[in-house]
């Protein structure tokens, strides 16, 4: 366990306020799938939560504040895992996407490079590919 589970430490509520982000798209069309659970416990454990944390948050619905990391890599990572969770169950509901389209505008990025951005990672989940190589490849198309 790391120490910043004893503490209100500002990256501890940075991963709460993301997990909460992924809880909604897996919410967006009123059912969690076995997939999207399996995903969202999968991330959790990654952020350093536990299992009863985990499903504390998904049963929680309050809003949040979210303030996303310094770091690209990082904040790309995030959107990649939301469109990820938005593929978890099959099938993209339009709810989805406009979650996921917000939280890359909440992230930071431009709304203009958004569409393309979203394409770019459903694209690449849908052929396997992971972040990393989606994250060099957004790194050559930014001059969208």
């Amino acid at each position: 366990m790391s120490i910043l589970n004893y503490f209100d430490h500002p990256i501890k509520k940075q991963n709460i306020d993301y997990f909460v982000h992924l809880v909604r798209i897996a919410k967006a069309d009123d059912v969690i799938s076995n997939h999207e659970l399996e995903l969202l416990h999968r991330i959790g454990k990654k952020l350093g939560f536990a299992d009863p944390e985990i499903n504390n948050l998904i049963e929680s619905t309050g809003k949040s504040d979210f303030i996303p990391p310094y770091e690209l890599s990082k904040r790309f990572d995030q959107v990649y895992e939301i469109v990820k969770m938005t593929l978890a169950d099959g099938l993209v509901d339009n709810n989805e996407m406009h979650l996921a389209r917000g939280f890359a505008i909440k992230s930071g990025f431009n709304e203009n490079e958004i569409p393309n951005l979203l394409v770019l990672l459903i694209r690449g989940i849908k052929e396997g590919k992971d972040e990393e190589d989606l994250f060099e490849l957004y790194k050559k198309e930014k001059k969208w």
